[in-house]
């Protein structure tokens, strides 16, 4: 939501925002977006043109405007570079990296998350806000909902991966969270 809003303050309201809703045309709005883009971004240029058409449409069912000239914009912008983000493809690149996080001697609680990191293939977000309400270390099974798609997930955990956490247990068991930050608080 803070991104919205930002994009509405400096990218919007200052070229369309004193004019009236219903009398913004495709091509003003298509010019406001065109000078997003010309700075190189082009995404929130897209982003810009998704929330301009949410507001067209609002304004639509209040009465204020009779259509929604974002929508004649669809295909008018750049399109976004496909950036993919590096990884290792080749098998014999894995094992310096695994020594690497197994060899970390840093706060146990990072080091905890480095090791599991790569035993759970979860989101680091779901993993850094894990809850040992979630994790049963004798069933083997870590269990929560995914933030990006309200569904449940249940992930297997390796006996490595169950060594891990119960190694760190004792460090952060008073912490609702398994990786809480530091100084242990009751905060992800």
């Amino acid at each position: 939501m803070k991104r919205n809003g930002r994009i509405v303050e400096k990218d919007l309201n200052p070229y369309l925002g004193d004019k009236p809703i219903a009398e913004i045309s495709a091509p003003e709005l298509l010019a406001v977006l065109r000078k997003i883009e010309t700075r190189g971004a082009i995404e929130t240029a897209h982003r810009a043109r998704g929330i301009a058409s949410m507001v067209f449409r609002y304004a639509i069912t209040v009465g204020k405007a009779e259509r929604d000239p974002a929508a004649d914009l669809f295909g008018a912008l750049e399109t976004p570079k496909v950036q993919n983000f590096a990884s290792l493809t080749e098998p014999a690149a894995v094992a310096p990296l695994l020594r690497a996080l197994w060899g970390y001697e840093g706060s146990p609680v990072v080091r905890a998350a480095l090791k599991l990191a790569p035993l759970v293939f979860a989101r680091p977000g779901e993993l850094r806000t894990a809850k040992w309400a979630d994790i049963d270390l004798e069933a083997g099974e870590w269990r929560y909902v995914a933030t990006k798609t309200g569904a449940p997930h249940i992930v297997p955990l390796a006996s490595q991966a169950v060594d891990v956490l119960s190694e760190l247990q004792p460090v952060t068991r008073s912490s609702e969270f398994v990786f809480p930050r530091e100084p242990l608080n009751n905060a992800p």
